[in-house]
């Protein structure tokens, strides 16, 4: 929680813990983050996104279903779309969506590869007020320097010393 980072991903928590972890974040400043498919118990439909914005106070959900994603949008929070780039179709399925159903945020995985695509996927996506994220085999710290030199704004790694 000492990060500078003002936002902070939940990844491993289930309905259970998740309101005394959204708690504690909240109480040191800092915005939660959901990982949707990773969090435990949980039903993403649209009383299951009202209910962690109303009930869990929720700041944004990450998550590849592009459903949560609509329900999340309506409810206000922060939506950040999870886009893992296996080939060029992925790609350019992934740019398609994000089109049609513009989120606050993509997040690009793996971050090698995302670094690769990000000139590719601004161009096709100029004009969209995007903010773009890379994950997936953070570990090292000049993978992070990368990143931020490819243009990205932000990173997601369970890498503690790199929080």
């Amino acid at each position: 929680m000492a990060c500078a980072s003002e936002y902070v991903l939940l990844s491993e928590a289930n309905i259970g813990n998740l309101q005394s972890l959204i708690g504690k974040c909240h109480q040191r400043g800092k915005k939660v983050l959901i990982h949707l498919e990773l969090l435990g118990g949980f039903k993403p439909d649209q009383a299951g996104i009202s209910l962690l914005k109303n009930y869990y106070k929720v700041d944004g959900v990450i998550s590849s279903n592009l459903s949560a994603l609509r329900y999340a949008k309506k409810e206000g929070l922060l939506t950040i779309f999870r886009v893992l780039l296996i080939d060029s179709r992925s790609l350019d399925h992934s740019i398609d969506i994000v089109k049609h159903n513009p989120p606050d945020a993509i997040e690009i995985l793996p971050a090698e590869y995302a670094c690769q695509c990000l000139e590719l996927i601004s161009r096709n996506l100029k004009g969209f007020d995007v903010i773009f994220i890379a994950g997936g085999f953070v570990k090292r710290k000049y993978l992070v320097d990368k990143i931020f030199h490819a243009g990205f704004k932000g990173i997601t790694t369970s890498e503690p010393g790199l929080w």
